[in-house]
């Protein structure tokens, strides 16, 4: 047991070191990137550095790479795949050394959770930069409301709105931009944002501004009507995650506990893990990782209450 806790406090400790080396790279890019823009010098760059750079160069960084941004995860492709990596050997040893599993369960559990926790990780960061957004929608209504009463065109609004804003909306809404003074037309760049980050707010903000470019009517109506009625869905959205918190703390703390009782049966009983080795033991946990898996989607969608 003491050196089950010994192992899980080392990995724990690795993990924590990794997150503070990442902290402090990227404080040094940002330096580096105002260095560049005001001075025109830069800090010399490190061979982790290089490395990292030819590393985003692949394919599958490239593809990892906006989903990174859109999970709002600070970290280059690269440097994700490495807490991924470390965090798999890191569980490996600790499953293997100190909990005494075998060495097939030790690589088969983080091959498998490692990927999948990935996965989680991102589609939930995901769904809180969209939340973002919709928070943030009100308030862009309401520039888009004011900027129609004194006479402006949509996309000179649009330009307000990322001058005034900032976050994820800033970004998004820059992309617009952009695009508008490239040629692109305003229906295109905004549905390309909507594939981008597709919320139901979002997708009736868009509609209002894609109807109103058609067929016209009062703009400036239509976006002050709909500041107050995304206020009201806002108010609403938060007392109901407050009323549905326990039940998704629940559904996190389900796999947790679950591990938790492995940990303490390793220790209690002789060869534990060496059940796991044989094709039924196999069998079960396939089992119980499955049964965990639909536990934590069942929990999650009873707790999920559409407005």
């Amino acid at each position: 047991m003491i050196i089950g806790i010994i192992g899980a406090l080392a990995v724990f400790a690795l993990l924590l070191a990794i997150y503070f080396w990442l902290q402090m790279k990227a404080a040094q890019r940002q330096t580096s990137e105002v260095l560049e823009k005001y001075v025109g010098s830069t800090t010399e760059i490190g061979w982790s550095d290089r490395l990292v750079e030819r590393l985003d160069q692949y394919e599958w960084a490239k593809n990892l790479e906006p989903q990174l941004k859109r999970a709002s995860i600070q970290l280059r492709p690269a440097e994700y795949a490495a807490v991924l990596t470390i965090t798999g050997f890191g569980l490996m040893f600790l499953l293997n050394m100190g909990m005494g599993a075998p060495l097939s369960v030790s690589v088969t559990i983080p091959l498998i959770a490692i990927p999948i926790a990935s996965k989680m990780l991102i589609s939930s960061r995901k769904f809180l930069y969209a939340q973002k957004i919709d928070g943030q929608l009100s308030e862009a209504c309401r520039l888009m409301s004011s900027t129609a009463r004194a006479g402006l065109s949509i996309p000179q609004g649009l330009e307000l709105v990322v001058k005034e804003m900032d976050g994820p909306i800033q970004e998004e809404l820059g992309i617009v931009v952009r695009e508008l003074r490239l040629g692109k037309s305003l229906e295109v760049s905004l549905r390309d944002m909507l594939k981008r980050v597709e919320t139901k707010d979002l997708h009736v903000f868009i509609n209002a501004l894609i109807i109103q470019r058609r067929a016209g009517g009062d703009l400036a109506s239509v976006l002050g009507e709909m500041a107050s009625t995304m206020e009201e869905r806002k108010i609403i959205h938060k007392t109901i995650d407050a009323t549905i918190a326990q039940a998704r703390y629940s559904a996190y703390l389900m796999p947790l506990i679950s591990i938790f009782i492995v940990m303490i049966m390793s220790q209690m009983v002789d060869n534990f893990f060496d059940f796991f080795s044989s094709t039924f033991g196999m069998i079960v946990l396939a089992v119980f990782v499955f049964l965990q898996i639909i536990g934590f989607i069942l929990i999650r969608k009873i707790a999920d209450i559409k407005v």
